[in-house]
């Protein structure tokens, strides 16, 4: 193909003249121009090869005007052809950077050199500027920062992503040293400058750290130029910031010391279920080696039961989470062994096969605690029989049993006697010991489905499966027989004996509680008919019943004699631990024995005698507390605890307002307790406290929290504090539990206006508790047990003989 030619003369024959000569020659001639505005104009449209341009033209535009503009818009070659070569014209003309410069008249030869000298140099220049662009761009691609520093004239030049990867002005700047250098540190501009002198080339990695940014990584080539004619001595760099490389590098580097160093086992397997690779957790876990299991099949290796085929295709729905599950495992020399298994699938973005991690923990010793840890919730210690929650468990599993199977089962319990004196005499060492000789003899004396357990103490349980009466007393005999063999204990035998009680589904019972209250009846029926014995509980054992009609026959006659008396036990104020009165508690010796009030008193409740015992209770307390109050000139009240027999009789609030008048004591010193139980009628409960407040006393709400009492309750009924239950407070503030009982009925006193007070207070503890969160007033042993009449005379005379502030002070 022709090149192509563009001819730029203002003198038609000339440049006709040319056209031909051009032609004539093998050119192509596209256009002929007779000014500098109509050669750009056409240049611009046609694109030709070449353009040969007078320097003179007509218009205002001069050749040399109109060739610079095409080189910096079109960057297509000139050539002048001109009369004119004088010094100025030869200047204006070198700014455009022709490709040639022929003198009017030329000849033909001439003329067709200069065009094709012109043309090769264009070629080899678009050649040039092709490879340069192509160099630039993969520059630009590989992200590199390339600078060059001319030693002798100390100018510094950076290019692609230097200025990026260093923060330096790339532009030409004269720099005695290259910039980057300091970028470097110390240590590393040393190792440069020597590895330059001694091989004049170095490559290396190392970390800049621009001015206004952190530490890169850089991967560095500088290579030194020998200067080649008139040029000088050059130092050439390329950079690439590798940063990220490094970063990915430092975290295979910890995934891999992670992967050798893990106590737990970690297999690669490709999607073939073949292995690929093992850390060494997993070798010391199965016992191979990893040239022994490379290429093997997982599930073939490893598992006692296999997958099934498509598990490991599905594991891509289950995402990142993968799947995990307790597996059966086994080792090279076919032990099994329960195992703890991830399974996740590391995929690809390329057409790379996927693969699975596995990671695999022997959870041998957490199966093995699990099962001393169940062991121990359910056995003893001492003796490793079943406890009592072993028994409690077995007891239900056994009736349920038994109601479908249409059976009889039996209980057998056993106690031993006179333990507490060996236990006592003979410490408690030998008193274990002892348990142990006991609870042995019973496992071999009891059948395989008989199920022992140590309850406390002495105490043994046996439930008896599919057991008749005749089975359990055959059972008692040998027991018997067995636990009276003598025992060893350092140098004496020891004979210890039992006493033992029956109990039989249904016969005796269909609860568990039921078939436990019966068995227990038939032990001590089995100890008081003189021991070492045993006797199975039928309807006639009355000796519970016995007692208590003996107990209530002695109740009668304390009442008809007033065989009782008071104590009193001081109520304190929280805040300053100042006395404010007492509650009156009822005491009973009988026969040289303290009988507890939570035991005469329901008794005296059932055969009626409440009201005459609450009536005397009554006036000794109101005169006691008139007493009081007039010899020591201070207000004390007293706080009556009121059975619920006596708050609904009709006359009550009339003996109320008689006996403060006979003692003269003042009603709001007199403080009436009653419990929860008594306000269960709620229309008869708001009308009697009505009546009393009318009188004057208050009324508290004894051992509250321990019945059914509710908001809904309180707010309608005139009372004027409550008393938190001593079961409460004792485990306060140890126990979270307790502890936030308490804080609920305070704040709920509170939220109600109500007054509160807390008994049972034994420790300090209990008391910075109490007046942290607002309690108002105690009791307790902390401060003062129930006092007798003359231990209470002697406690007044001392409280008031130092004054109440200091008495207080010194209670502290």
């Amino acid at each position: 193909m022709a090149n192509r030619i563009q001819i730029v003369e203002d003198e038609r024959i000339v440049a006709l003249d040319l056209k031909i000569a051009l032609q004539s020659l093998g050119f192509d001639v596209v256009a002929s121009c007779a000014s500098g505005e109509e050669a750009i104009t056409a240049a611009g449209k046609l694109k030709p090869d070449l353009i040969l341009m007078d320097i003179h033209l007509e218009g205002g535009m001069s050749g040399t005007e109109a060739a610079l503009i095409i080189r910096q818009t079109l960057d297509i070659p000139v050539v002048y052809l001109t009369a004119f070569a004088e010094e100025n014209i030869l200047q204006q003309a070198e700014k455009s950077a022709p490709y040639g410069y022929l003198l009017k008249p030329f000849e033909l030869r001439e003329l067709n050199a200069t065009i094709r000298m012109a043309l090769a140099c264009r070629t080899a220049e678009v050649e040039v500027h092709k490879k340069q662009r192509l160099l630039m761009l993969a520059v630009e691609t590989a992200q590199l920062g390339i600078w060059e520093w001319d030693q002798q004239q100390s100018t510094f030049t950076g290019q692609g992503y230097f200025g990026k990867i260093t923060g330096l002005d790339m532009a030409t700047r004269q720099e005695a040293v290259p910039p980057f250098l300091r970028l470097l540190e110390h240590a590393d501009q040393s190792r440069l400058n020597q590895l330059l002198k001694d091989r004049g080339r170095v490559d290396m990695i190392t970390t800049i750290t621009p001015d206004d940014g952190d530490a890169v990584w850089v991967e560095m080539s500088v290579q030194e130029y020998e200067p080649q004619w008139q040029e000088s001595a050059k130092q050439i760099g390329v950079l690439r910031d590798i940063t990220e490389r490094i970063k990915s590098e430092q975290l295979l580097q910890q995934a891999g010391a992670v992967f050798q160093s893990t106590a737990e086992g970690i297999v690669v397997i490709d999607g073939e279920r073949l292995v690929k690779s093992a850390n060494p957790a997993f070798l010391r876990l199965t016992g191979y080696a990893l040239m022994e299991i490379l290429g093997q099949d997982i599930d073939e290796l490893l598992h006692v039961k296999k997958h099934t085929p498509d598990f490991y295709s599905k594991l891509i729905q289950l995402g990142d989470a993968g799947w995990h599950g307790e597996v059966m495992c086994q080792r090279k020399n076919g032990e099994h062994f329960p195992a703890w298994e991830h399974i996740c699938l590391v995929s690809y973005d390329m057409d790379l096969p996927a693969h699975y991690i596995i990671g695999c923990t022997d959870v041998s010793s957490i199966k093995q605690a699990e099962i001393e840890l169940n062991r121990m919730a359910f056995h003893d210690a001492l003796t490793d029989l079943g406890n009592r929650y072993l028994l409690n468990e077995q007891l239900a599993i056994e009736l349920q049993r038994a109601e479908t199977s249409g059976t009889q089962m039996g209980l057998v319990f056993i106690d031993l006697d006179g333990f507490k004196l060996i236990n006592d005499g003979m410490g408690h060492a030998m008193g274990d010991q002892l348990l142990q000789v006991v609870a042995q003899r019973i496992r071999e004396t009891i059948r395989r489905a008989d199920i022992p357990v140590r309850f406390g103490g002495d105490e043994f349980f046996i439930i008896c499966p599919h057991s008749s009466e005749a089975d359990c007393t055959a059972m008692a005999d040998r027991l018997l027989e067995k636990l009276e063999q003598p025992m060893q204990a350092g140098k004496e035998n020891i004979v210890v004996t039992c006493s033992i009680g029956i109990a039989l589904y249904p016969q005796h019972g269909t609860t568990a509680e039921k078939l436990l209250s019966a068995a227990d009846s038939a032990m001590y029926q089995a100890k008081q008919a003189g021991k070492r014995r045993h006797c199975t509980f039928n309807e006639s054992m009355a000796e519970k019943v016995h007692e208590r009609l003996r107990l209530e026959q002695r109740l009668r006659q304390a009442v008809k004699e007033r065989s009782f008396t008071l104590h009193y036990q001081p109520l304190i104020r929280v805040e300053d631990n100042v006395l404010i009165g007492f509650e009156a508690l009822l005491r009973w010796q009988d026969e040289g024995q303290h009988i507890p009030p939570d035991l005469f008193i329901p008794v005296a409740e059932e055969c009626g005698l409440i009201q005459e015992l609450g009536s005397w209770v009554l006036q000794q307390a109101c005169r006691a507390a008139q007493h009081w109050n007039a010899d020591y000139h201070y207000p004390l009240k007293v706080a009556v605890n009121v059975s619920v027999m006596q708050f609904v009789e009709p006359d009550f609030r009339q003996r109320v307002a008689r006996e403060l008048a006979d003692s003269g004591l003042a009603p709001h010193l007199l403080e009436l307790e009653i419990t929860e139980s008594v306000l269960q009628s709620l229309e008869n409960s708001k009308r009697i406290l009505k009546d009393l407040k009318q009188i004057g006393v208050s009324v508290a709400i004894d051992d509250f929290g321990t019945g059914y009492s509710s908001m809904a309750v309180l707010k309608d009924l005139a009372v004027d504090r409550l008393k938190i239950d001593r079961s409460f407070i004792c485990n306060t503030p140890a126990q979270p539990q307790d502890a936030a009982v308490c804080k609920a009925i305070i704040m709920l006193a509170k939220s109600l206006m109500l007054g509160i007070t807390a008994e049972g207070v034994e420790a300090i503890a209990q008391v910075d508790f109490l007046r942290e969160n607002g309690c108002d007033t105690f009791q307790g042993y902390y401060y003062s047990p129930p006092l007798d009449s003359a231990a209470l005379e002697q406690y007044l005379r001392h409280y008031f003989s130092a004054g109440p502030a200091a008495a207080a002070s010194s209670s502290r």
